[in-house]
């Protein structure tokens, strides 16, 4: 009895080490492929481009897709799908944003959908 309860520690123990893992290699990935554009951690991190974001930081951008879809197979397939194939259509900010920062360009050859799916879980959570 003992051996089992040693057994499913380990296990327990082992099963968020690993999630803890993938959090951190999703983190790295939405770092590594989004951050040029936008603001990835807070409010105030102006990491990307240099100091001078080049697109709407990702606390607005999942504020908006989470206004607008309820759940979260929703807002990875939006997240997919608009990452791979902007259009003003599907911009979910004000046009003035738009206006501001311009269209996302396409990420497509850029990120596979796996990639973007990792990433959108990322987010979501």
């Amino acid at each position: 009895m003992q051996t089992r309860k040693l057994l499913i520690t380990a296990l327990l123990l082992a099963s968020s080490t690993l999630l803890s893992a993938s959090s951190e290699e999703a983190k790295a990935l939405t770092t590594k492929k989004c951050s040029e554009c936008h603001m990835i951690d807070s409010m105030t991190d102006t990491h990307g481009a240099n100091g001078h974001i080049k697109a709407p930081p990702m606390w607005g951008v999942m504020r908006k897709i989470r206004e607008n879809f309820k759940t979260k197979d929703e807002v990875i397939a939006f997240l997919i799908d608009y990452t791979l194939n902007p259009a003003s259509e599907k911009m979910l900010f004000p046009k003035a944003t738009e206006e501001y920062f311009g269209l996302m360009p396409s990420q497509k050859g850029k990120l596979t959908e796996e990639e973007l799916a990792i990433i959108a879980q990322y987010l979501y959570q």
